[in-house]
């Protein structure tokens, strides 16, 4: 896997530069400074935190953590608020903060999501607070909250990509889960003797998978240097993702079909699906359309591109940044910490935890479907398998857009692997040099 933290921080003062640009009506995105003007029980530091967790019937509220939280530190006070619409429609809410200036200071953002909201100005660079807290994290989600060596918040959750399958219908066809792609293939002609698929191609999350996928190869996607952008969504990693992929496609060795449609459902409960590559905060309710309470599936992890190196690549996740404009940005981040490191209550909530600082407990009726597997177990291993090196660029909402739009076409003797990959590399580049960002 090749390395490319050195260009990424490189990169730093060509982003902060390019910041000026694209966000001029919003200011620039400064670091934090200055030193923690502290508070008292009388006079405490107020940090306000948007967040967009579920805080469903059964979990650890979000507002009762963060009542744990002000008793045990009387100096600040969290003021947190739940927002209920999408991911996106939360970036422009925290836009809007910043503009008006009304005080916000913590923000759950979407990794995918990072770059684009540092660049737009809406995130602050708090590298010079960030080091006591960032060896709670497995190494692969930190990297996500750095830009061009800019640490802008910590980790929360991951999505790390997992595979998932039915060690009942594996067993009658005597095979084994993958843990190579050679592996994967050689499997999935056997399980289609019979009728059934062991993958999917996922016509409606491409974005996610197949970034994921390259991330796992080896690649970046987005590499920095002291003169701009190296894209490499066209690299030899990505290539042997395409392969891979284009091979199984052809051959009918895994059904092309729609994540969110009734048909991967219809598969799935009637034992056609019987295994594929999914993210791992999906475990939480992949079975729920079985109406079971316990099932011979199980997790997996990521069949290897390399078997000397297996790796895997994000799939979601999101953490908390802090927004610019944060007065108190040393008790910001201490709060973050604080609410990423309460593992059981994020568990609680559906989360792939990304702090190391202690093992997560799978809960048990997740572990009784899961065919008594300790799930979160798994997870937290996927977490230190994830490439470190893959980070999405500044502009990926608009190269996410045109993934999702070229791979909801793929077929045998549609649109290619490689037309898919193709299309990415040119909305990459145009994209970021619609952006005001240097392209090399």
């Amino acid at each position: 896997m090749r390395s490319v933290k050195k260009g990424n921080k490189a990169l730093f003062g060509v982003l902060a530069a390019s910041v000026l640009v694209v966000s001029a009506c919003g200011g620039s995105s400064e670091s934090a400074g200055g030193e923690a003007t502290g508070g008292t029980a009388e006079d405490p530091v107020v940090i306000q935190y948007l967040h967009r967790l579920p805080d469903g019937e059964g979990m650890t509220l979000v507002q009762d953590s963060i009542e744990r939280f002000n008793a045990e530190n009387p100096g600040i006070r969290v003021e947190a608020t739940k927002f209920d619409g999408q991911p996106d429609e939360s970036y422009a809410r925290i836009h809007q903060s910043v503009v008006a200036g009304d005080g916000l200071c913590l923000a759950q953002v979407g990794y995918d999501a990072i770059g684009a909201s540092f660049v737009a100005g809406d995130l602050l660079d708090v590298t010079e607070h960030a080091s006591p807290y960032t060896g709670n994290y497995a190494e692969g989600p930190m990297a996500q909250m750095t830009v061009g060596g800019a640490v802008v918040g910590l980790p929360q959750d991951t999505g790390p990509l997992i595979y998932m399958y039915d060690t009942a219908a594996f067993a009658e066809l005597g095979i084994e889960a993958p843990t190579t792609w050679d592996e994967f293939y050689e499997a999935a002609k056997v399980a289609r003797e019979d009728g059934k698929y062991i993958g999917t191609f996922q016509t409606d999350e491409v974005k996610n998978l197949m970034s994921g996928h390259a991330a796992a190869a080896g690649s970046s996607w987005f590499e920095g240097t002291d003169d701009g952008w190296d894209v490499s969504l066209d690299d030899e990693a990505t290539a042997e993702v395409a392969a891979v992929y284009q091979k199984l496609i052809d051959e009918d060795l895994i059904k092309v079909v729609g994540r969110w449609d009734t048909a991967f459902t219809d598969a799935l409960v009637g034992g056609e699906i019987i295994g594929t590559v999914g993210a791992g905060w999906e475990p939480a309710f992949f079975l729920g359309d079985l109406g079971q309470e316990e099932t011979s599936w199980e997790v997996a992890h990521l069949p290897a591109f390399d078997a000397d190196n297996p790796s895997t690549g994000p799939d979601g996740g999101s953490g908390i940044a802090v927004v610019k404009g944060c007065e108190h940005p040393e008790e910001a981040l201490k709060v973050a910490d604080w609410y990423n490191t309460q593992v059981p209550d994020l568990v609680s909530q559906g989360l792939v935890v990304a702090a190391t600082t202690e093992a997560p407990q799978t809960p048990e009726n997740i572990k009784a479907l899961w065919n008594g597997q300790d799930v979160y177990g798994v997870l937290a291993e996927a977490n230190e398998r994830m490439n470190p090196d893959f980070a999405y660029g500044p502009t990926w909402p608009a190269v996410g857009a045109v993934l999702n739009e070229t791979g909801a076409t793929v077929s045998e003797g549609g649109t290619s692997m490689q037309e898919l990959f193709e299309a990415g590399q040119d909305a990459a580049e145009t994209s970021l040099e619609d952006a005001g960002l240097p392209v090399l």
